[in-house]
């Protein structure tokens, strides 16, 4: 019944400088335009969806082929899920395009999201797939670009700094539910709950002096809190990036710097590490020996209601942060420098010797440092193309920097 969608859109723009010539004969605004659209997008869920099947085995039962029933109840009922979109925004320029700015304004709302669903093993089925609510995503994109060297010699800098910044929220979810969880680690959840911020992630917190916030410990050591809270959400809170060029004849050199602030991550890795002892932040206490000098966390000891004075060793302080989730949650903000570039395009005599119109070679480095108070790990090793792989990272491998000689080519 729902096996078809419609997704119209329109879009428009204005170049006023065009419509008003005038307004660029004072030598200050080069150019301006606006733009902004409207669409509608359908999206469809994947096969074998709207019907429970029974799925084949390889194994015979005395030469007959054998089937079994999907764990997955399917809905018949599923519709397609819809997202609703409009944006705006301006593009202008200065003092003959030495400067210029291009900002939009955005708002989605996506409607029956297809999610799968757990459900409870008494219905004879593990999970499902239901429509769910409305998810409403509204943002501000912005990129500045000047040119402030632009010399007889043919030098030429050309800078650029682009901003992203996204505000996503359930405002609602199907009937009967509050909560959705997208991924579940270690007693970490990472959910969609009806008004809060989409990628929100919930977990066990340590326990908390109600006068002071400090810890509440319990014989010198964590304890954790009896339900869980709110530790971040793994969505950051904008992210950027900034290009400068420098170009002089046939040479150009290109410098990225790419910026993430905000946003958190549930490290497995850290956690852990931290728990068994393998990471260099656990060799506070045992500086002397295994069990020496020991440690004094800072709190409120729950026994006497005073600040904290009970000594304990590194093992035993670092084992109570195994069952509190909030000891390995870190914020993945960075600063990286994604790439630098050199390229030279070979003059033409020398292409053309080799039978070519076009010729240019670049050496280029990728990743080259990165600036973060993310402990151990590449803060980027939690991002995922899924919803699920966002906001989790446990014992990732170190990201690469590479280097690499490129040749570009035209016959």
């Amino acid at each position: 019944e729902n096996a078809s969608y419609f997704y119209p859109s329109i879009n428009s723009s204005l170049v006023i400088s065009d419509l008003f010539p005038s307004i660029t004969r004072n030598n200050v605004l080069s150019y301006l335009k606006v733009r902004g659209g409207v669409a509608k997008v359908g999206s469809d869920a994947g096969p074998y969806q709207l019907a429970t099947l029974y799925n084949g085995s390889s194994s015979k039962f005395s030469g007959l082929p054998l089937y079994s029933l999907s764990n997955t109840s399917a809905n018949p009922g599923l519709k397609p899920e819809q997202t609703e979109s409009a944006e705006g925004g301006a593009e202008v320029s200065f003092f003959d395009e030495r400067l210029t700015f291009d900002v939009t304004y955005f708002l989605k709302l996506t409607r029956d999201q297809i999610i799968p669903l757990t459900i409870a093993p008494a219905t004879g089925f593990s999970a499902t797939t239901i429509n769910a609510g409305q998810l409403s995503n509204r943002g501000i994109e912005a990129m500045v670009t000047a040119r402030p060297l632009r010399l007889r010699n043919g030098f030429q800098w050309t800078t650029t700094l682009n901003y992203s910044k996204i505000k996503s929220v359930v405002d609602a979810l199907a009937p009967g539910l509050t909560t959705i969880t997208i991924a579940s680690q270690w007693g970490a959840n990472i959910e969609a709950r009806q008004g809060q911020p989409y990628g929100t992630l919930f977990g066990y917190d340590f326990k908390k002096d109600s006068a002071t916030g400090l810890p509440l410990l319990s014989g010198g050591m964590y304890q954790r809190a009896s339900v869980k809270s709110v530790l971040g959400n793994t969505i950051p809170d904008w992210t950027g990036g900034w290009m400068n060029e420098f170009r002089y004849k046939n040479y150009a050199l290109s410098v990225l710097v790419d910026f993430r602030h905000g946003g958190k991550n549930f490290s497995i890795g850290n956690w852990w590490g931290t728990y068994a002892g393998v990471l260099d932040n656990t060799m506070k206490g045992r500086e002397v020996d295994w069990d020496k000098p020991g440690l004094i966390a800072k709190g409120i000891d729950q026994a006497t209601g005073k600040e904290n004075t009970v000594r304990v060793t590194a093992e035993d302080f670092f084992h109570s942060y195994y069952p509190i989730n909030s000891l390995g949650v870190f914020s993945t903000g960075f600063a990286k420098l994604r790439e630098v570039r050199l390229n030279y395009d070979v003059p033409s005599k020398y292409a053309s010797m080799l039978k070519l119109r076009e010729m240019n070679v670049a050496l280029v480095g990728r990743n080259l440092f990165t600036w973060t108070d993310f402990p151990n790990y590449d803060p980027e090793n939690s991002s995922s193309a899924t919803n699920g792989g966002q906001g989790f990272d446990m014992g990732a491998l170190p990201t690469m920097r590479s280097f690499g000689l490129n040749f570009t080519i035209t016959p």
